[in-house]
């Protein structure tokens, strides 16, 4: 019945959001709306398994009321498996501020994590076999 969950944040600036994403996770903008001073006010990006929306903040709260907010408060977290954790840790922490520096879970997960423009937490994780 279902095909797949993908996951709209609400941004400030879309076009910023996407600059971040390109930048962090390769990803690449498969469809986008332009608003009427030509910035992005909602942007679908993908790679490989991974689809994204990004939804300028006013115009999100015009299609669904109940998100009203005078500012974005992230209540939600990007969980991204990766392979080569160390690999990309390093070059990861060349264009983007870590929030949380590497370590292993008791789950046994190797996990470092970032935060996006607008707060989100994006942990990327490698499971650790044995």
């Amino acid at each position: 019945m279902y095909k797949n969950i993908t996951t709209n944040l609400m941004v400030a600036s879309v076009d910023a959001s996407v600059k971040f994403y390109q930048e962090i996770l390769g990803l690449e903008v498969v469809a986008s709306v332009p608003a009427k001073d030509q910035t992005l006010q909602f942007a679908i990006l993908a790679k490989e398994s991974i689809t994204l929306m990004l939804q300028e903040k006013n115009n999100l709260i015009e299609e669904y009321p109940i998100l009203a907010t005078e500012e974005i408060q992230p209540s939600i977290t990007l969980y991204i498996t990766i392979e080569n954790f160390e690999d990309y840790y390093a070059a990861t922490k060349e264009s983007c501020p870590i929030y949380a520096e590497p370590h292993t879970t008791f789950y046994g997960a190797k996990e470092f994590a970032v935060t996006d423009p607008d707060g989100y937490v994006l942990t990327f994780t490698e499971y650790i076999e044995g």
